[in-house]
């Protein structure tokens, strides 16, 4: 804007449409400011404020609507004028009337003083257009619009042919798929999709304004009209041009990738509103009727116009459908029907190029110093696109567990789930990464292929670990305990998805160092603690996953892990506790930890206070450290309290003593043994598992009773059906949870907190099924031929050390040349004491019988002690991630909030409007 009389004549006119009612459409004074004076989107941002908009809105409401109206009839002329590009001051026009539609939008979607919303007033609502009379509705009309301006000739994409006469080209942006080459864009074309592409986020930001509870039974009519549009051609174009577009590949030779300047450059600002038009795109469905609210009409905007020539010149990668895809996101569709390897090449490099970009700015000189991430680089991003990518593309998914650089990827992601748990701030990326996991860990041959060696080298010193010799199961593993260990409670519901993870490879585990053995023992230890499990009850979910991954170790793996039965063996009264439980004894554990732990926060609290009036440092400190001794008791105690959002803590201590014997090689196994493994080479029988759940912020878990089929508690003639009655339909689902809840009464813990109060109905649910008689039985058995190992070390250890002893003390006597065993001599005082000290240091060194029950375990003499689990044999099928109602509620919040705080900067375009969907925390 020129200068502060120009801002002044703009302002005005702001408050004007406030104050004069019932302006005309003739009052050209009062409409037109707003497409000519702004020179830029600053100009539009900070001189028409929120408070302005809602003023003009409900005070002047049939101005608010008819400058919305002028502004898009204006930019309906502008976008049919020939030769608009060769034209400045129509291009700067166009711009202003886009900038000032984003401005105004999102006060559309708001809930007014009086509770109205004028939303379908506005834009779904039919009324005669400005200037021409004809009746038409806006919605449709602008999201045609907006898509058209993608593809606008001069303005978006480069200028069309000769032989081109159309002002829309349909085309694809950037080379990769459907496209082999690029189609040479300027900067201005660059600088104007972003412009468009915020434009259209604002217009598809309906969600944002409705509770995330309802954002699956309420239709966002301009998503459906792209998303569900007949022209096929103008949805493939798109959907090519946001792909390639959040993709491309910006060479920048041996920099690293960090821009510090406060404003985002365009093309990375264009990759990203592309991949969030994509992600929102990809993740609307059409809600059924009778979902829909009582309050909010269900029907849907139409389809865009269609174009007559929209099958013919189509991108290379369309497949023949062969039906009318009928009421379907083609966006979906068409993004399942890729199938070419160029094609899967080009994501999954372009995907791995993104992570490693990020990996490689986090461990910079540069991110080092700054002590935070460095600025626009996308890991949250490219993890969701490839999860997105997994979801809706079955042959992708295969195409990536065969790939050469799956390891890599795996290992790319754990790295960061293990840089981003600590930050409440990345939950949503460790969420999304542990999605991911979990759904790939239902292949076998991915589960196979984590028994690879690890290679460490890619980590950060700080997140290595001592043994050298891991597999990819042992970081997995390792960084599974790692995470829950850190007791985060905005992490619980990642917790499921770790576990899960390490339960779905359990079949295929082999030779697990024992400093991951020791590991998943103590985290078994935790999660099977009477205190623990009736203090929330979806823990019983992670106690259950956990005794299926010993259960098929048992089962199936036993002689390739030497040194988990060894840990198992040891800690083999974790198992026999739970066949005892008692729930009597099991609340009496948990009260006491409870009133424990209220009163190390009583003392913190009396110890702040006490500084606060000015007492010594000292009694600060002693009761700080009090504090922490009860805190430490609580954490030995392994048992969780409920924080104050209902979320569970987990507590845990790291043993850094743990001995690793790794090396040991499994030697040829006998018939028997042989029998009793899986064959690797038959894929592992797959049952969708039916996932219902009425709560938006809960874990996607399946129902208590869907884990019987997994086990056989006391009852051994229920081996043969172990999973067989895992998945259940939604309807069984439902009822099985509406069991549990009639079986779980919630109680009061304190002034508006409630606490879980199990019963012993509840208990009796889920305790008799649980595998336990197996695995007990084949640690019982091995428990008495470690004891024999054991005493047989000892006792060889003994005599040869008191044979050695014997010798030393001989080889003391002055003058002696007798031999020992002919004439022994008396011993001096002092030389008695050296050879005992000898002798006892001797024996601490030698009896360690470790490493001979380490071979054992790997023999076939350990496959012969074992007793017959053929009756108990599970059947090995993974547990299934499924779309549940609380996950695609989850999932659809963390993109628009992704949106939302993307917006923020350099505009803040849905700053300080009402959203419902998620709760936003200004900084201070």
């Amino acid at each position: 804007m020129g200068g502060e009389n120009s801002k002044l004549a703009f302002r005005k006119c702001v408050f004007r449409l406030a104050e004069q009612r019932n302006l005309p459409d003739s009052a050209d004074d009062a409409w037109s400011p707003f497409w000519l004076l702004p020179d830029g989107p600053h100009d539009v941002f900070s001189l028409v404020t929120p408070a302005d908009i809602r003023r003009i809105r409900d005070h002047a409401q049939e101005n608010f609507i008819k400058l919305i109206d002028k502004v898009f009839d204006r930019l309906l002329i502008l976008k049919a004028t020939k030769d608009l590009v060769k034209n400045p001051v129509n291009t700067k026009q166009l711009l202003n009337c886009v900038r000032i539609l984003t401005r105004l939008i999102p006060f559309v979607f708001e809930t007014c003083p009086d509770s109205s919303v004028i939303e379908d007033i506005v834009l779904w609502t039919q009324r005669p257009r400005p200037g021409s009379g004809a009746d038409y509705i806006l919605g449709r009309q602008l999201v045609s619009a907006t898509v058209d301006l993608l593809f606008t000739s001069g303005f978006t994409v480069p200028l069309a042919t000769v032989s081109e006469d159309s002002a829309v080209r349909y085309t694809i942006w950037e080379n990769g798929i459907g496209q082999t080459s690029s189609l040479g864009s300027s900067k201005e074309h660059v600088a104007n999709r972003v412009e468009v592409l915020r434009l259209l986020l604002v217009i598809c930001s309906r969600t944002m304004y409705m509770p995330a509870g309802r954002s699956t039974v309420m239709p966002n009519r301009a998503l459906h009209a792209i998303a569900y549009n007949s022209n096929k051609r103008m949805i493939l174009c798109l959907l090519c041009s946001l792909i390639n577009t959040s993709l491309r590949d910006r060479v920048q030779g041996w920099a690293i990738p960090y821009r510090g300047a406060a404003a985002m450059d365009p093309n990375d600002e264009l990759s990203l509103h592309a991949m969030q038009a994509l992600f929102i795109l990809l993740d609307y469905q059409a809600p059924a009727s009778k979902a829909a609210s009582n309050n909010e009409p269900v029907d849907v905007a139409g389809p865009l116009p269609s174009d007559p020539e929209s099958d013919v010149n189509t991108p290379s990668m369309v497949l023949v459908t062969g039906t009318n895809t009928g009421a379907q996101n083609l966006f979906r569709v068409f993004i399942s029907k890729l199938h070419r390897t160029q094609e899967f090449d080009y994501l999954f490099t372009n995907v791995m190029r993104l992570l490693d970009e990020a990996m490689r700015a986090n461990l910079s000189i540069l991110a080092s110093v700054t002590k935070g991430p460095t600025k626009h680089v996308m890991p949250q991003e490219a993890a969701i696109l490839l999860w997105v990518l997994l979801e809706n593309n079955s042959p992708f998914k295969d195409y990536l567990v065969d790939h050469n650089s799956s390891l890599r990827l795996f290992s790319v992601l754990l790295y960061f789930m293990l840089n981003g748990y600590s930050d409440p701030a990345q939950a949503g990326m460790v969420r999304t990464i542990s999605h991911i996991l979990h759904y790939l860990s239902e292949d076998s041959r991915f589960a196979t292929r984590l028994m690879q060696p690890f290679d460490q080298s890619i980590l950060p010193s700080t997140m290595r670990l001592v043994d050298a010799s891991l597999t990819h199961a042992d970081f997995m593993i390792n960084t599974v305990f790692t995470l829950l260990s850190a007791s985060k409670p905005y992490l619980v519901p990642v917790y499921s998805n770790l576990l899960l993870l390490v339960r779905n490879v359990s079949p295929y585990l082999t030779q697990i160092s024992q400093t991951t053995a020791d590991k998943l023992v103590s985290l078994f230890d935790i999660i099977s603690s009477p205190a623990f499990i009736i203090s929330e009850p979806f823990h019983v979910r992670w106690l259950i996953y956990l005794i299926e991954v010993f259960d098929y170790v048992v089962h199936y793996r036993a002689v390739d892990n030497p040194c988990l039965m060894y840990s198992m063996v040891k800690a083999r009264s974790y198992f026999t506790r739970l066949r005892s439980f008692d729930i009597d004894k099991a609340k009496a554990e948990l009260a006491l930890l409870r009133e424990k732990k209220s009163k190390a926060e009583s003392t913190r609290t009396i110890g702040r206070t006490q500084a606060q009036m000015g007492s010594a440092q000292k009694t600060t400190g002693d009761l700080d450290e009090s504090a922490a001794n009860s805190m430490s008791s609580l954490s030995l105690a392994t048992a969780a309290t409920p924080s104050e959002n209902t979320h569970s803590t987990i507590y845990a201590q790291e043993n850094e003593n743990l001995k690793s014997p790794d090396g040991y090689s499994s030697p040829a196994l006998s018939d028997k043994a042989r029998g009793k493994r899986p064959d690797n080479n038959s894929p592992a029988e797959v049952d969708a598992q039916s996932r219902a759940s009425s709560q938006a912020n809960a874990l996607e878990e399946e129902p208590l009773n869907k884990g019987k089929g997994k086990g056989k508690g006391k009852c051994k003639g229920k081996g043969k059906d172990k999973g067989k009655d895992k998945d259940k339909s939604a309807e069984n689902g439902h009822a099985e949870t509406t069991k549990g809840k009639a079986m779980a009464r919630p109680g009061t813990g304190g002034p508006g907190q409630h606490q879980f109060q199990p019963t012993a109905e509840w208990v009796f649910s889920w305790l008799p099924d649980l595998p336990l008689d197996p695995i007990i039985a084949v640690l019982d058995a091995l428990a008495v031929h470690i004891d024999r190992i054991t005493e047989e070390v000892q006792k060889d250890t003994e005599e040869a050390a008191s044979t050695a002893a014997s010798q030393l003390a001989a080889k003391q006597v002055p003058g002696s040349d007798v031999k020992v065993d002919s004439q022994p001599h008396s011993q001096s005082p002092s030389n008695a004491s050296f050879a005992n000290s000898t002798a006892f240091s001797f024996i601490a060194a030698s009896a360690d019988p470790m490493q001979t029950i380490i071979r054992w375990l790997s023999s076939d003499a350990m496959v012969q002690a074992l007793p017959d689990l053929e009756e108990s044999m599970p059947e090995i099928r993974p547990r299934l991630q499924g779309l549940s109602p609380a996950l695609v509620i989850w999932f659809r919040s963390l993109l628009w909030s992704m949106i939302y705080a993307s917006g923020m900067k350099p505009f803040g375009i849905w700053k300080n409007t009402q959203v419902k969907m998620f709760v936003v925390k200004h900084s201070v």
